[in-house]
């Protein structure tokens, strides 16, 4: 996934949404308080309706979805600079929808949509792994696959008459769409344990999971053909990642580039301290190193 490093940096906002072609997002979107958005089977069915008709209108690939009762994510890529029309027109058609179903009145929806950029292939993966395991971190489900408003059964089921773009992801890990399925379940079944936090909640937390997934996860990836900055930076992290004192001169320097790479990003010292599991005296004693 080719990303133009100089948008990279200034897309961790999700409410300042930088859009252009090619591009790949995480898309959140939410009901507003404790609002629903879906009453009932046919309501989810005709979302996923509308989903379909938008990728088609808008020339989207829709890599994955994952529709709670309150909330909804999707991870697609725009082949037109046309991400803020394609979710206008799904989130105002399906809110029309809902209001005269249940003839009720007022906002379907929380405000703006969110979206994430998903800088590199790796991320991508992380993402998608964020997305299907919401379901199972909510206690829906004992296991993410018996979740019926996600995507993930695709994954392993390898449909062929489908609207999702699923083989994009899976491609990731591997040619063999067989081999990269088993690999793909084998990392969402590993990602089960990792801290988890609603992305609502906390608009840094995917990012901050993707470090941890993708150091826990680092044996599932090639490092051929990737993006050299993300993994120099997951190289850093995986370096100096929880330990207090780090005696070794490059070790010094690699927490260093690290915290002054993701402060340039955005990141607060509260947010980089909780990422390498230190104080934040310890971020301000290393910055000065």
């Amino acid at each position: 996934m080719d990303v133009d490093e100089s948008k990279a940096f200034q897309v961790r906002n999700p409410y300042k949404k930088i859009i252009y072609e090619g591009a790949v997002y995480h898309i959140i979107q939410r009901a507003p308080g404790k609002d629903i958005l879906f009453v009932e089977d046919n309501d989810y069915l005709y979302f996923l309706h509308l989903l379909k008709e938008t990728k088609k209108k808008f020339s989207l690939l829709i890599y994955c979805f994952c529709l709670m009762t309150n909330h909804l994510h999707l991870l697609l890529k725009i082949k037109e600079a046309n991400l803020s029309e394609g979710m206008k027109s799904l989130f105002t058609k399906y809110a029309l929808y809902f209001n005269a179903k249940y003839k009720r009145k007022g906002h379907v929806f929380y405000g703006n949509y969110k979206a994430f950029l998903c800088l590199d292939d790796r991320y991508l993966i992380a993402a998608s792994v964020y997305i299907h395991l919401n379901s199972y971190k909510a206690g829906l489900v004992n296991n993410p696959m018996d979740y019926k408003w996600s995507s993930l059964g695709a994954y392993y089921n390898l449909p062929k008459n489908t609207f999702l773009d699923y083989k994009h992801v899976l491609n990731v890990l591997s040619d063999n769409i067989k081999k990269a399925s088993l690999t793909y379940m084998d990392i969402v079944e590993q990602s089960k344990p990792l801290d988890f936090k609603s992305v609502i909640e906390d608009s840094r937390f995917l990012d901050k999971f993707s470090f941890v997934f993708l150091s826990k996860m680092k044996g599932f990836f090639s490092t051929q053909d990737k993006d050299e900055y993300s993994y120099e930076l997951q190289e850093c992290f995986n370096r100096v990642k929880d330990k207090k004192r780090l005696r070794n001169p490059e070790d010094i320097k690699a927490r260093k580039y690290l915290i002054e790479q993701l402060k340039s990003r955005g990141y607060t010292i509260k947010d980089i301290a909780s990422m390498l599991g230190l104080s934040r005296q310890s971020i301000y004693v290393a910055l000065g190193a």
